[in-house]
């Protein structure tokens, strides 16, 4: 819940044509006044379109908290969490899908369309066999088989993604595409939140009793299984929709032309530029402070004895949250201090790693405890994940800001593409290794022999056998807070000063080439 929808939804994810992408139109200028009579239906087959996308944004939410509530270890967790990486290297083909297409079928819908199948199809299939795999947490092969299907999952889902992104461009009238960032933002939210709020609470027994039925009933609503295999439907019932309903426009000849080596010979000069190179070693280790609260409290405060309901509650709190954060951060920033107002957030942020370390301390005592502790109990929790996820969304809109300021307007789309890579990168490698360093760093001891420290099953068995208990000395999330936050103390004091002269650094510093011709795309000179 932390930190995944922003990684995956984020609107740096898309790649559009390499040519003037930022206009979405080839450039041209926008003259007339917004004016959605034309495009009503198209703005609602766009919303469609953007709510089938957060779909599964919301599962790779979900499914950590459903393993957790079925006990599967940290080990485990790291293990699926692998599953989200294609979000972060769908970069890799995003050029293939913008630049390889057939006319007769369509530019965005000979992708979309098989994505669409495939997708439904893995849904169905994990549906069969979904509580089989995780309802026996003691074989292993259970949870690879799991990892694998949402790996190809993920893998169509971030097609899909740039697939959408880049038909969101020319689906709308130019004096309407504006409205493209409305349908994306509200279309990913809601299907992010069918994905996982309404996942988690609907397939829970305990709110559907307390909150939406007159008579308690064994048994949730619905089951994981069942709702994997109505989303299945709905992508298979997608995919004839599109075929069916929708038709594209004719490239332009310059869409036509862009071509997929020229798209990777862009991503490589811009590597090659000083400053991506800095901000780039910037957000790759921007995770390291931040990687255990992000990764693993819900987890941890599951296994305190919070219910996953009020995990979900709170969850529908943040995206409130979401709502408001980016119209208070664009009062109080300019052009001139973008990066100086981030780096006054970082301590903040750091600051509640404490704040969590405390309160899951304290969680056992107070859960169980009268009424008015309880009360007071749940409002600190709600108010501390609030305000760590609005220090989160402030630096994420902030850097943001700064991309879309410091991009070439001549390759906008693939230049933030490639800078959003290094921030999703850093948050897939630091997620895996926080989730498997935790069961690292943590220290078990028998209670009846003094020398085992339950490392192994026989270890843990042995100690079972002499009527002991396996007692934990040091926690793993403890152990790791600790760690995370030294990092993250240091690499604030090393990144300081870099993000200041970046902040100042002269805009030509980021142009890929120089003497750039945009009617004729050339380039006569290029400056690294």
């Amino acid at each position: 819940m932390m930190d995944d929808n922003i990684a995956k939804t984020e609107t740096l994810s898309r790649v559009v044509p390499i040519h003037n992408a930022d206009k979405c139109n080839g450039g041209d200028p926008i003259t007339r006044a917004p004016n959605i009579n034309g495009d009503k239906m198209n703005l609602l087959k766009l919303m469609f379109l953007y709510t089938l996308q957060g779909v599964p944004c919301g599962f790779a939410d979900a499914f950590p908290i459903i393993l957790k509530t079925k006990q599967f270890s940290y080990n485990d967790q790291a293990l699926f969490s692998i599953s989200t990486w294609p979000y972060t290297f769908k970069i890799l083909w995003a050029p293939l899908v913008d630049s390889i297409f057939c006319l007769s079928i369509g530019r965005r819908k000979m992708w979309l369309i098989p994505v669409y199948l495939q997708l439904g199809t893995c849904l169905l299939f994990c549906s069969l066999y979904v509580d089989e795999w995780l309802n026996d947490t003691e074989n292993l092969s259970n949870i690879i088989l799991l990892t694998t299907l949402w790996l190809i999952i993920n893998c169509l889902a971030a097609t899909q993604d740039i697939v959408v992104d880049g038909w969101a461009c020319s689906m709308l009238q130019k004096h309407n595409i504006h409205y493209a960032s409305m349908c994306n933002a509200t279309g990913n939210s809601l299907g992010s939140f069918m994905g996982y709020i309404i996942m988690l609470l609907l397939g829970s027994e305990e709110f559907c009793n307390k909150w939406l039925r007159s008579q308690p009933k064994s048994g949730s609503i619905i089951t994981v299984d069942e709702y994997l295999y109505y989303w299945g439907i709905v992508y298979i019932v997608a995919a004839a929709f599109v075929f069916m309903f929708k038709s594209e426009t004719e490239p332009s000849s310059r869409q036509k032309n862009v071509g997929v080596w020229n798209t990777y010979k862009l991503l490589w000069d811009i590597m090659k530029l000083r400053n991506v190179q800095i901000l780039g070693s910037i957000w790759v280790t921007a995770k390291l402070g931040f990687a255990t609260v992000d990764s693993a409290t819900n987890m941890e405060f599951m296994g305190a004895g919070v219910s996953e309901n009020s995990i979900a509650i709170i969850g529908i709190l943040l995206y409130l949250v979401k709502i408001i954060v980016p119209v208070a951060v664009s009062k109080m920033t300019n052009p001139t201090n973008t990066l100086m107002v981030y780096l006054k957030y970082i301590p903040y942020r750091l600051l509640h790693n404490v704040i969590f370390a405390v309160l899951l301390y304290y969680t056992p005592l107070l859960i169980n405890s009268n009424a008015i502790l309880q009360t007071f109990y749940y409002i600190s929790l709600g108010l501390t994940y609030i305000t760590y996820q609005t220090c989160m969304f402030i630096m994420y809109v902030l850097y943001l800001s700064f991309l879309s300021q410091v991009s070439d307007p001549n390759y906008g789309g693939v230049y933030m593409t490639l800078l959003g890579t290094f921030a999703n990168l850093s948050y897939a490698i630091t997620r895996t290794g926080s989730l498997w360093l935790i069961d690292v760093l943590t220290f078990k001891q028998c209670s009846t022999i003094p020398h085992n420290y339950c490392e192994t099953s026989i270890s843990t068995e042995s100690c079972q056998v002499s009527n002991g208990t396996c007692n934990t000395i040091i926690g793993g999330y403890y152990a790791e807070i600790v760690l995370s936050s030294i990092l993250g103390i240091l690499w604030y004091y090393i990144i300081k000063k870099p993000m200041i002269r970046l902040q100042s650094s002269d805009r030509t510093n980021w142009i890929v080439y120089k003497n750039y011709d945009s009617k004729t795309d050339r380039t006569t000179e290029t400056k690294h």
